[in-house]
Parts: C-alpha cells; structure tokens; sequence
C-alpha cells in the first residue's frame, strides 16, 4: 500500500509535464483571437501550410532576420501600414509577435495559406443604433436624401465612412456631424410602385464576425402612387469589408 501511496503523486507529475503539443487549428484560433483584438478589420491573416520543425529563419525586404530554434507556427498579417509576424510555439502555445518596418510583404504567396477570421455566431447579435433622421420629420420623405436608384420596386443599402462619401447622398448643407473614425452610417433607400403608409420594423442583426443583415418593413396602402424612402442609421464603425444584406417587404393593409 506504501508503493502505491509513493508511485501515485510521482506519476501525477509526470502526466501534467507532457508537452501539449498545439495542433493546427488551435494555432490559428490563438492567432484570430489576438488579430481580432488589435485590427478587427479587413485584414488577410496568412499562415504556412506547414508545421516549421526544424527551426526556420524568416527575412524580411529589408534583409531582417527573424531566427527561431523551435517547432512553431508562423503567420503573417498587414494593417494600417504595419507587417506582423505571429509566431505560435508548439511545444505550449506561447504567441511571439514580431513587427518590421518597410517590409513589402510575402513574395511566395503559394507557400502560405488564407485563414479564414470569419466566426459565426449560434445567435444573431441585435446591433443597437441611432436614428439619423434630425432634418426630417418624416424619414420616408426627406427632402435631404437623394433618393435615385435603378428603378421601380427596388432598394439598396450604402455603407457610408467618411464625410466626403456622405455628401454624394445628402443634399443639405447643414447635418449633425458623424464621428466617421468611430461610427458608420448606413444608408437604405428605394422605390416602390404603391403609396407607402408608414414603416412596420426596421432592425440590425449580426451573423458573424463581417456578416449583418438589415431588415425593413413597410405597410402599403395599394394605391398606385410611386414612393421613395431613404432610412439612415448610425452604428459603430464597420468598413467596406463587412457585407450587410438588405431584406425589405412591403405588406398591405390599411
């Protein structure tokens, strides 16, 4: 019983010392989760196909070397104007980043892989906003929107980031101010062949990292009298790398 009692903490440590050797995916979720955490947005994440085993030696446009003596996973990534080496040790999952300066990027672009940073969410995420309808008492109606579009029967939604690109769809020349280096606006408007009441519901819902969906209804009266609409909303900020899908439905009634 005395062995047993001595061999039992001995063989405890033993198990609990074994390196965790960090597979591929979970390499790429430590990566994910620290790219998300600094540059959220539009980034394209690369990583070597393969396990580097034998140590490797990275060297920039600039003739920098990176020297690394253990088995690692090595990605690379470029944003506001800086490149990032990531490298993820295998033996513990240990996350090295290594930044360079007037690198110009990765020249074999056959030997590294796309990663994907796209999660999707078990539920949609409803995306709170504001109403940016402060020139109109009747957002349907603003005579501050121009309303063109294709034609008849038709929609679009515009993701506007900058005070140059709001002024190609407003037509007044005094607006609220829109913080554009922390919030969007997103511009939905259309025509429709029939008289249109008022709205139903409109909401925001996100799918998954760069993925949202816009939903708007509207109560139409059957009338034949051409509307145009225009609803913009202010939400925090997004780039033109995020898609956000528009649904709109009209339904009679009086």
């Amino acid at each position: 019983m005395k062995k047993a009692l001595l061999l039992f903490p001995l063989l405890l440590v033993l198990f609990f010392t074994l390196p965790a050797q960090i597979t591929h995916d979970e390499a790429d979720s430590i990566v994910i989760e620290r790219i998300n955490s600094i540059a959220p947005h539009c980034d394209i994440l690369y990583a070597k196909e393969e396990l580097q085993t034998n140590g490797i030696t990275i060297t920039t446009s600039t003739e920098e070397e990176l020297e690394l003596d253990y088995s690692c996973w090595i990605y690379y990534t470029s944003y506001a104007g800086n490149n990032k080496y990531l490298i993820v040790k295998e033996s513990n999952g240990n996350l090295l980043e290594i930044n360079t300066t007037n690198d110009e990027g990765l020249e074999d672009l056959a030997i590294w892989r796309v990663v994907s940073r796209e999660i999707l969410f078990d539920v949609p995420i409803i995306i709170l906003y504001e109403d940016y309808t402060e020139y109109t008492e009747y957002p349907l109606s603003s005579p501050c929107w121009e309303h063109s579009v294709q034609g008849p029967n038709s929609s679009e939604l515009i993701i506007i980031n900058s005070h140059e690109e709001l002024e190609q769809f407003i037509t007044c020349t005094n607006y609220p101010e829109i913080d554009f280096s922390q919030h969007t606006l997103l511009l939905t408007r259309g025509k429709y062949n029939y008289c249109i009441l008022w709205i139903t519901h409109h909401s925001l819902q996100q799918f998954s990292t760069h993925s949202y969906m816009m939903n708007i209804r509207f109560r139409e009266t059957g009338l034949t009298a051409s509307s145009s609409w225009a609803i913009p909303i202010i939400i925090n900020k997004i780039t033109g790398c995020d898609s956000v899908e528009l649904i709109v439905t009209y339904t009679y009634g009086p």
